[in-house]
């Protein structure tokens, strides 16, 4: 027993002496900061920027809805990766601008603001716009949603083909602005005919020191979309369709021409015949005017919650009880545009419904029926501005506000002459006669030119 005692005692000593002097394992290394969790999934890549890189120009009117717009660019460029620079012109430089341009080749013009009634069917016949049928088609984009008779002013006149060059922005009717506070303060009602109007601009002329009775594009070519529902009211038009006459010398259209010019000459600003809207707007918007005719889509400018009469903004239907309805701005691209699929992309995103939505949630009516249908779109129009339109769509007679022609810039003009002469109070007949032959000129030398 002892031996065998002292055996086990040995073989234990031995046991402990090789487990002190046996290499220990190596730590684990401690986790670093680039090391990922074992439960964590690894990091995504970031999305490609579809135009990293690519600039592009943007050519835009002096309008709400390029103001309203202005501020979400930032977004659509870090979603894409393009540059969009903005040129921003009033309605005549921008004009003169496109003609200038696309008319030398328009290679350094991406995308630009025009008018379906008023240089689009131009631009079309000289080839200045790209085709856009493949946008169009997109079932993404929904062109079905645009107010059909918006859509239709980017297709060329006559030619049912089924080809789109531009995207509808912007519809607009003739409403009326008026002063609720003057209108209380001289005991009147709202004019709901040109008599009743002429009434009311003769009993607030001079209500308040500086504030005239009525303001109202004077100038020659801008204030042809504005006198066109006083021409309709009194029976007239600018030429007869089925025989292509010019018309701008009838009873009726001197009949118009002469209200409209007494209208502003005894109750408007001295300096009407120099006024295109931004003019009228500013007179309005600082209280200097206790009424204007104008297109509802630029309200805001007129009375909207920046101006000084906001408080007092009244709409109503316009007096003249003629109106028109119609799609007022879109977008376009050239044709030679060097960046063509960017420049789609660009299109898609101003024009699509998640914009047209944002854009009339801000006060500027547009072209789709889904932002019209939509209550939250139509919660910041006033309540009476948005019965005016309303009721303006049902009563509106004319789908158009100047005359039709594809020479829609030299017939404004021509029939701009008479209206400064009608304001000016000189000889209206006269005026309109001279006109009317030249006009005549310039709707035979179109005629001409769609016979080939």
């Amino acid at each position: 027993m002892k031996k065998l005692l002292a055996f086990v005692l040995c073989l234990l000593m031995i046991l402990s002496v090789a487990a002190c002097v046996a290499p220990q394992a190596e730590p684990a290394p401690a986790p670093t900061d680039a090391a990922e969790p074992a439960d964590k999934e690894p990091s995504a890549e970031p999305a490609a920027k579809p135009f990293d890189g690519v600039t592009l120009r943007v050519i835009l009117a002096t309008h709400d809805w390029t103001n309203a717009v202005e501020p979400k660019l930032a977004e659509f460029e870090e979603a894409t990766g393009m540059k969009v620079e903005f040129e921003v012109y009033p309605e005549n430089q921008l004009s003169d601008k496109l003609n200038v341009e696309l008319g030398s080749g328009g290679q350094y013009i991406d995308v630009f603001m025009c008018r379906p009634l008023q240089e689009v069917q131009q631009f079309i016949q000289n080839g200045y716009l790209a085709e856009i049928g493949d946008l169009i088609a997109d079932e993404e984009f929904d062109a079905k949603d645009f107010i059909p008779a918006a859509l239709n002013g980017y297709m060329l006149n006559g030619a049912d083909d089924g080809k789109y060059y531009g995207t509808p922005l912007v519809t607009e009717r003739q409403v009326l602005f008026y002063r609720k506070d003057l209108f209380q303060k001289a005991g009147l009602e709202v004019p709901t005919n040109l008599d009743e109007m002429m009434a009311a601009a003769e009993k607030l002329d001079g209500i308040e020191p500086g504030v005239v009775g009525f303001t109202g594009r004077g100038k020659a070519n801008p204030a042809v979309t504005q006198f066109s529902t006083y021409l309709y009211s009194f029976g007239g038009d600018f030429f007869d369709f089925a025989t292509n006459k010019a018309t701008i010398n009838t009873p009726e259209a001197v009949q118009a021409f002469e209200y409209y010019g007494k209208l502003i000459r005894e109750y408007g600003p001295a300096s009407a015949t120099n006024m295109h809207w931004n003019e009228c707007a500013a007179l309005y918007s600082t209280g200097g005017a206790a009424m204007c005719t104008d297109a509802d889509a630029i309200w805001q400018s007129f009375c909207g919650p920046e101006t000084e009469v906001y408080e007092n903004a009244g709409f109503a239907v316009s007096p003249t009880n003629a109106t028109w309805s119609i799609c007022s701005w879109g977008l376009g691209i050239s044709a030679n545009s060097p960046n063509m699929e960017a420049a789609k992309a660009f299109v898609k995103w101003a024009s699509g419904i998640e914009m047209t939505k944002y854009i009339q949630t801000a006060g500027i009516s547009s072209a789709r029926n889904s932002a019209w249908a939509d209550p939250a779109c139509t919660a910041n129009y006033p309540e009476e501005l948005l019965a005016a339109i309303q009721k303006g769509n049902e009563i509106a007679t004319k789908a158009y506000d100047r005359p039709m022609t594809t020479s829609v810039a030299q017939a404004r003009d021509v029939i701009g002459v008479v209206i400064t002469t009608a304001i000016e109070g000189g000889d209206v007949q006269a005026a309109a006669d001279k006109a009317n032959i030249a006009f005549q000129e310039i709707l035979d030398a179109d005629l001409a030119a769609r016979n080939g």
